[in-house]
């Protein structure tokens, strides 16, 4: 059922895209790009909250300011051992979202020891970039923020160092959805069913490019399993890596290794949609009105990050990220019986950002170095 003029619109437009494809079928990948990036109806770049309570999830941003206590300590350790000196790198944040992480890292960064020059976003939402405008309007930080898009990324980044940000970007990505057949790679299609009114699946054999993608990263599935592979996101990585010189960075999402995303007992792929905190795997129920994400496979990331140039650092899960970086100092000793206290809000932040649901276990922390 369509829930806005907006989806009508949306499923009008992928639906003559359909026509321009053989067989009016289109790759999963596209079908999902034009859900997620639709430049009217697309979910991220349309006028709506998709953070918080009003929105349809949320990021571990929205859990107080321990993450981003957090990363700038780490960028203080990284410039301390790199002897990068006070503006003398840039911070590109790329995916910024709504620029909370970045509302919050410039009201740390103002009292650092190793300020960046300036603070780079890279958000490629009209919407966002309007958000992040209005949220950093006030902003009292002496740090100067400029807004990049890619083609800036590509023409200044050897300009000086980049101390690089990606938190929850490379699961934003498009994937295409395969999937063992009768020992055959299969891909999944996307067709319009005009008797039911909806998109759905068609498997058919896989493309050469994703047959060849598969082989390259070592992709073995069981009969009948279904993958979400990040093409898409792997070759962003490697354009954007390869064309850094002298960088640090952080890489933020939620994901495993190959093996553990091919498990015999994940048998349907990570593919998650998102509406009014509610998380189903149904692509198909509101083309521009969910959120669509698959789990970010660390082993493909890691080993495309060393073959770019970088140092890739020991993954370690959120949480471990976290302790390791320092995240118990902040819990603060208080008598106050006051739940609401500050002291006591603040420390349930912290232990909701560790220890709820098993989040930042899910989530992982890539680490590179490069030059």
């Amino acid at each position: 059922m369509l829930s806005s003029s907006q989806s009508s619109s949306l499923i009008h437009r992928i639906q003559q895209r359909l026509s321009q494809f053989p067989d009016y079928r289109m790759p999963f990948s596209i079908y999902m790009s034009s859900c997620i990036y639709d430049q009217e109806g697309g979910y991220y770049t349309k006028s709506s909250e998709k953070v918080g309570p009003a929105g349809d999830f949320y990021t571990s941003v929205y859990v107080g300011d321990a993450m981003a206590l957090i990363i700038e300590r780490y960028i203080q350790l990284r410039c301390s051992i790199r002897e990068w000196k006070d503006k003398s790198y840039r911070i590109v944040e790329w995916g910024a979202g709504t620029g909370k992480l970045a509302e919050q890292l410039l009201d740390i960064l103002q009292h650092s020891d190793c300020r960046p020059m300036e603070y780079v976003i890279v958000e490629s939402s009209p919407y966002h970039r309007s958000v992040i405008k209005e949220r950093l309007a006030n902003n009292a930080c002496p740090i100067p923020v400029v807004c990049w898009d890619e083609q800036n990324y590509f023409e200044q980044t050897e300009e000086m160092p980049i101390f690089f940000i990606a938190n929850e970007l490379l699961d934003a990505f498009p994937v295409e959805r395969i999937r063992r057949r009768n020992s055959k790679l299969e891909q999944a299609y996307v067709i319009w069913n005009r008797e039911k009114s909806m998109f759905e699946y068609e498997w058919a054999e896989a493309e050469a490019y994703v047959s060849q993608w598969a082989v390259l990263h070592d992709i073995s599935l069981h009969e009948g399993q279904i993958y979400d592979a990040g093409i898409a996101a792997s070759e962003w990585l490697d354009r954007v890596l390869q064309a850094s010189v002298d960088c640090e960075g952080l890489f933020i999402d939620y994901g495993d290794g190959t093996r553990q995303l091919t498990a015999a007992h994940r048998m349907n792929g990570s593919l998650l949609c998102y509406r009014n905190h509610q998380a189903y795997d149904d692509p198909f129920a509101a083309p521009g009105d969910q959120d669509m994400t698959a789990d970010v496979d660390f082993d493909i990331v890691e080993r495309i990050a060393s073959l770019s140039g970088c140092e890739v650092l020991p993954r370690m899960d959120q949480k471990q990220f976290l302790v390791e970086n320092g995240v118990l100092d902040l819990l603060q000793n208080h008598s106050d019986a006051d739940p609401f206290s500050e002291k006591a809000r603040s420390n349930r932040k912290i232990r909701q950002l560790l220890l709820s649901d098993q989040m930042s276990e899910r989530f992982k922390v890539m680490a590179i170095s490069k030059g």
